[in-house]
């Protein structure tokens, strides 16, 4: 296990709960982590793949306020978790990713401000805004430059569609150490999503790279600031 995902786990403990590449370049700037050539950033397009849907979320406190305010205006990464999530191809392992991502804009400043990270919770019952705090806190200091958010929601009627309309599956099942906790069991997804809301890219573990996602995340910032985004 990684540090990232580490860091992840060590927040966790006490909480237990009972693209499509279009006109690509043979050119390269970096690797996956697979050792497998990257193209060039703006030397391709990332597909609109659908609107991030309508969600009323919780951010600190109990005040609704609208995904939309989340996934709009800058350049967004955003994925489900829980709080208690302890599978190591799952939660630990976006967390990871979401931290190279975050300390690679830190690193950047012609980044600053133009990215936000979100985690919305899958568990609203458990993970309630406060007890979310804990993990906003760690990164309250670089907050103006890269925000990290940890949104939930007040129930499942509220969370369910926004599930529904992003393709994401959970089950609920007990914890097969006996302890009494219970498991949910969801596919990991990372939705890249440009300024206007649109998901122009979606990660799973088997391609959850920092490198390929910067790479994205810099496309964008490019068809932002030049129309459609391929390099000239």
């Amino acid at each position: 296990m990684n540090a990232g995902a580490r860091v992840f786990g060590a927040l966790c403990i006490g909480f237990a709960a009972p693209a499509g590449l279009i006109a690509a370049s043979p050119a390269v700037v970096a690797e996956t982590g697979a050792g497998l050539a990257l193209p060039v950033p703006g030397s391709y397009r990332l597909d609109h793949i659908q609107r991030v849907p309508f969600g009323i979320v919780l951010e600190g406190n109990r005040f609704p306020r609208e995904l939309s305010r989340y996934t709009t205006g800058v350049i967004t990464l955003l994925s489900f978790f829980y709080s208690y999530c302890a599978d190591p191809n799952g939660c630990p392992l976006a967390f990871d990713a979401f931290e190279q991502v975050r300390k690679a804009i830190l690193a950047h400043p012609e980044q600053y401000g133009g990215v936000r990270l979100v985690f919305l919770s899958l568990d609203p019952a458990h993970d309630t805004p406060d007890m979310l705090k804990t993990f906003a806190r760690r990164y309250e200091e670089s907050a103006a430059i890269v925000p990290w958010h940890f949104l939930t929601s007040y129930s499942y009627l509220f969370l369910n569609p926004v599930l529904r309309n992003m393709g994401e599956e959970i089950s609920i099942d007990r914890d097969a150490s006996g302890s009494g906790g219970r498991v949910l069991n969801h596919l990991l997804k990372v939705f890249l999503i440009d300024n206007q809301g649109w998901v122009r890219e979606i990660y799973s573990n088997q391609s959850l790279d920092p490198a390929a996602i910067l790479g994205d995340i810099k496309t964008l910032s490019l068809e932002a600031a030049g129309g459609d985004g391929l390099l000239r």
